[in-house]
């Protein structure tokens, strides 16, 4: 009976107890103290630095933990999450600071949440400045132009649309060119514009797939359409501020000066001028997908002579969805549908998966509905209710800095939120055996405007193809994986606001 007593007095949790993995005695200061890290500079985790943005981490004892960042609004930015040995990166955008700070967090025996916080010194390029964020881009490090066979010239009635030429200076605002074109040139023809050059040679920029690549530390080269380096030189831009027009002849012409080294640009002569290479040009129109440069000697009267160079660039995909701020779409109503005759533009619809190449889009359209009609199309939302959403005003932001995507209704209330990444490619990607996408939009499911696959059940998809992304116009498609060529896929189309 006294070994018995004994035993039970033994069992009294008050008197001992038996640890177990995971207690709940687990506090953040153990919680951080037992997370260990090493910063690798490069994706491939080889070359440890000191300010690296790749992390590798274990956890000792070993532990499940979630890593996230938050964001100025408090949302959080998951890196990692269901693991206890992993990696994750941590990228600013330029001009934060860098010390970063991250959270990790656990859950002990009892399920109660155990969090705690580390910082870490990582790498942050040097802020941009903004208009050298437009000509090499601030996600990249480098921005690809090409010729713009966009500049048209009325030949007899044949409108010619060119890339180089003349016109004569200074015919009114800047913002009314290309008014006053003489001439316009398209890149295939240059080479018979050798006169104009100082050696009389072609050199492979003569060729609407030659190329002009802006770097973001001053340097540009050019390349035939083999990728052969033409040239090289170094650039800046003065007296750029993205809207103000310096006055030329009594009009606001330019929007800055673009100077280059001598012969750095794709066929950089002034035309009749025997072979002038300028250094100084000026900018007409630079948005994330257009440049227009103009150049004509000091004094240059109203009407006189000058030239033109137009360049279009299809490289930079965060700066045509973001311009690097934050930007707005709205939706596009312009996907043709024949509804037995009558055409009907819409922005959300169904179409057959792959029925050619991406550049073909909106072929194989089925049905296309104009956002006002989308009250009619509640049955493929997850609620049936409408948001506000299904007004041809609503919109969407796109937040460079926070990656943040916000939808609105026309009068500016939220409707919801979520993170987003473009993971972008301007070479089409193959489906289906064709160049379909460039690239995806990943987003938090729900987030864009009208989210919803068509006869969905109300599935908000979560990653979208990128058919078309251009400064002014965003279309997106949705097709499960595995979805064959001529099957039903959903697509939205958006515009700049």
């Amino acid at each position: 009976m006294v070994a018995a007593l004994g035993l039970l007095t033994a069992c009294d949790p008050s008197k001992d107890s038996i640890g177990m993995p995971g207690d709940s005695g687990l506090t953040s200061d153990q919680l951080t103290s037992g997370f260990a890290v090493k910063q690798y500079s490069d994706e491939t985790y080889t070359t440890e630095a000191a300010d690296g943005n790749y992390f590798t981490f274990t956890t000792s004892p070993s532990r499940v933990v979630t890593v996230y960042q938050l964001d100025d609004q408090g949302n959080r930015n998951v890196l990692v999450s269901g693991v206890a040995n992993g990696k994750f990166k941590i990228v600013p955008k330029r001009g934060n600071p860098s010390e970063q700070t991250y959270y990790i967090e656990t859950k002990d025996f009892n399920g109660n949440t155990i969090s705690g916080s580390k910082t870490a010194t990582v790498f942050v390029p040097s802020e941009l400045d903004p208009v050298v964020r437009l000509l090499a881009s601030d996600a990249y490090g480098s921005k690809t132009w090409t010729w713009g066979e966009n500049i048209p010239w009325d030949n007899n009635g044949t409108i010619v649309l060119g890339s180089w030429g003349n016109f004569g200076y200074t015919p009114g605002s800047g913002d009314t060119f290309p008014n006053g074109i003489w001439w316009s040139c398209p890149a295939a023809e240059l080479t018979g514009q050798l006169n104009h050059s100082d050696t009389g040679v072609a050199t492979g920029e003569e060729d609407p797939k030659a190329t002009m690549v802006f770097y973001d530390d001053g340097n540009i080269a050019c390349f035939d359409a083999g990728g052969n380096q033409i040239r090289k030189g170094k650039y800046s831009v003065e007296g750029w501020d993205g809207s103000t027009r310096k006055e030329v002849n009594g009009t606001p012409w330019s929007l800055g000066t673009l100077k280059t080294t001598a012969g750095s640009i794709l066929f950089p002569f002034k035309i009749n001028g025997g072979g002038t290479k300028p250094e100084s040009f000026e900018i007409l129109k630079l948005t994330s997908d257009q440049l227009i440069l103009s150049y004509a000697d000091a004094g240059t009267g109203s009407w006189s002579e000058a030239t033109f160079w137009s360049f279009v660039s299809s490289s930079d995909g965060e700066a045509m969805l973001t311009d690097f701020g934050t930007k707005e779409w709205t939706w596009g109503e312009n996907i043709p549908w024949d509804n037995n005759g009558t055409i009907v533009l819409g922005s959300w619809g169904n179409f057959g998966y792959t029925p050619g190449s991406g550049d073909t889009f909106p072929n194989g359209i089925w049905w296309s509905c104009p956002a006002a009609d989308l009250t009619g199309q509640l049955n493929h939302s997850d609620t049936g209710v409408a948001t506000g959403e299904e007004d041809p005003n609503a919109y969407m932001s796109f937040d460079w800095a926070t990656g943040n995507v916000k939808s609105y209704t026309a009068e500016g209330k939220e409707i919801r939120s979520g993170k987003f990444e473009l993971k972008y490619d301007q070479n089409r990607q193959e489906v289906n055996g064709t160049p379909w996408n460039l690239g995806t939009l990943e987003t938090d499911p729900g987030s864009i405007l009208f989210p919803f696959k068509i006869n969905g059940g109300g599935t908000k998809p979560a990653s979208f193809q990128i058919i078309k992304l251009t400064n002014d116009q965003l279309i997106l498609t949705y097709a499960d994986e595995g979805t064959g060529s001529w099957s039903e896929a959903t697509f939205w189309s958006f515009k700049k606001k």
